[in-house]
């Protein structure tokens, strides 16, 4: 999370590290598998894929910030997906491509999955790819290569991180600061 707050300082802080208008990753036009879009209500989403939940627990310590706002919020888990439900409305925070390889996640004409390389998605977003940075994983001897994009939406206040391994996209998370 420091990291990430780190990195949205300097990108913010650094013109030399603006991204061009059209490397900007918009809340409002993106969906996942085409379908769902990235606030919902939990009836919404029960509507749009005919089941419930793989599960609903408390978030973990890192995954909110902790405020009195945040004490009833869940996690929401669908095939490699998480959102974060408070009050019965879902909104977008991770879409993981290891449990399930057939979900993909979409904004406008780009859609991103299991076989998005490092190399194409470069090819629509190189300013973001080439300050990409290295992170290390714990379990695992090959760092992660974190793309960072910025919302279209300003006033969203997140990041949105893209993770490729080994050349290939492997999560999407939408991070928000806690500031």
């Amino acid at each position: 999370m420091k990291n990430v707050l780190m990195i949205f300082m300097l990108m913010i802080s650094f013109p030399s590290f603006a991204q061009d208008a059209d490397e900007l990753f918009s809340w409002e036009t993106a969906k996942v598998n085409n379908k769902v879009p990235l606030t919902l209500t939990y009836k919404e989403f029960e509507g749009i894929y005919k089941k419930k939940a793989d599960s609903i627990t408390a978030p973990l310590p890192e995954q909110i910030c902790g405020t009195e706002a945040e004490k009833s919020a869940k996690m929401v888990y669908y095939r490699g997906a998480r959102y974060e439900m408070d009050n019965g409305v879902m909104n977008f925070r991770e879409l993981d491509f290891s449990p399930r390889k057939n979900m993909f996640f979409q904004q406008k004409d780009d859609w991103f999955d299991h076989t998005t390389t490092l190399k194409g998605f470069g090819k629509t977003y190189p300013i973001a790819v080439s300050a990409a940075e290295e992170e290390q994983d714990d379990d695992d001897t090959e760092p992660w290569k974190v793309v960072t994009l910025l919302p279209q939406e300003k006033e969203l206040g997140c990041l949105w991180l893209f993770y490729f391994k080994k050349g290939k996209l492997k999560k999407i998370k939408c991070e928000f600061s806690c500031n």
